[in-house]
């Protein structure tokens, strides 16, 4: 296999015991022999050797999330400056993560389910890195050794329950019901021209409503460089703290154009003034948003998410997820 860049995707076929890992060219998927995971497929990448059953057309092939099944997803917080900006939360200094349970994860064209008990669900557009081998506390990860840690990039999609998410105190819950990570559809593998635009890539995510009509406010538009800390800072960061496995995903974070409000300082510095429980706040704040935000999902929304560069030597596909009811 050539260590060319190569654009993957996970599929499964009816009469296969397993999934398949595949290249896709030309309208077309060459079906890799024996590999299954996210490990043996890095090796053979870095090995050049591979074989391949015959061709089969990828239309009407469902893809999966082109990882493995049981991994981490790591999620970097405010890692773009517009996004902070927006939010009115302060820059970091240091990377932020919160996690996502990989129980969240389903492919690009599934469905995402709206839960019964939400009622505030948010999008976030995200470049992630799929970890391609083992890194631990002894490796140093640099802007011109990714390729020999990651296998490739991908697309996330950070589906939040804001009101979840807010009035628990933690982020865990609101950000992992199932369906909450669609992943992919293509996994575009690392080489010298990849890297070389890794910051210049332009992240785009469209909300439209059941008819398809474009919202005019449910959307999202940003660039690669405008990450706070790189990808592999964010990686080292990880690292540092434990070892990082096969299919792991990293999230880089988000650009700006998300549903999640945030009240006006003045408001916030009043309400601390005459005392009122931060509780209570939160309380009155998500009262606020549902009742006069009219930029979350609803049933019957379908968003679109695509990441490429400009001249689409990266192009990571297009994700189409409907919003059903749970």
């Amino acid at each position: 296999m050539s260590k060319k860049s190569m654009r993957l995707i996970k599929f499964k076929r009816p009469d296969f015991t397993y999934p398949e890992f595949g290249i896709v060219k030309d309208g077309t998927i060459s079906p890799i022999k024996d590999l299954h995971s996210v490990s043996d497929l890095f090796q053979a990448i870095s090995n050049n050797s591979s074989s391949f059953n015959a061709d089969i057309p990828l239309e009407g092939i469902n893809p999966l999330p082109p990882t493995d099944g049981q991994v981490h997803i790591y999620c970097a917080g405010l890692n773009y400056l517009d996004h902070a900006l927006e939010t009115r939360m302060p820059v970091p200094k240091s990377p932020v993560f919160f996690t996502k349970s990989n129980g969240a994860m389903c492919g690009a064209y599934d469905d995402i389910i709206y839960p019964k008990s939400v009622t505030l669900l948010d999008y976030e557009i995200e470049l992630a890195v799929i970890i391609g081998r083992t890194i631990n506390a002894h490796d140093v990860v640099t802007p011109d050794n990714l390729g020999e840690f990651i296998i490739g990039i991908t697309i996330l999609n950070d589906i939040s329950a804001r009101d979840v998410q807010l009035s628990v105190g933690q982020w865990f819950l609101g950000k992992s019901y199932r369906t909450f990570a669609p992943l992919g559809p293509v996994l575009q593998t690392i080489d010298d021209a990849v890297v070389k635009r890794l910051y210049d890539l332009d992240l785009s995510l469209q909300v439209f409503t059941k008819n398809g009509d474009a919202y005019p406010n449910k959307s999202q538009t940003g660039r690669s460089g405008n990450m706070i800390f790189k990808i592999h800072e964010l990686i080292n960061c990880l690292r540092e703290k434990f070892d990082l496995r096969p299919g792991d995903v990293v999230a880089t974070g988000t650009p700006r154009g998300v549903a999640l409000s945030q009240p006006p300082r003045i408001r916030q510095r009043i309400a601390e003034i005459i005392g009122i429980p931060q509780s209570k706040r939160i309380e009155i704040f998500l009262d606020k948003e549902r009742n006069g935000n009219k930029k979350y999902l609803e049933p019957g929304d379908t968003i679109s998410a695509t990441i490429s560069s400009p001249d689409e030597i990266v192009k990571l596909g297009e994700q189409r997820n409907r919003v059903v009811p749970g």
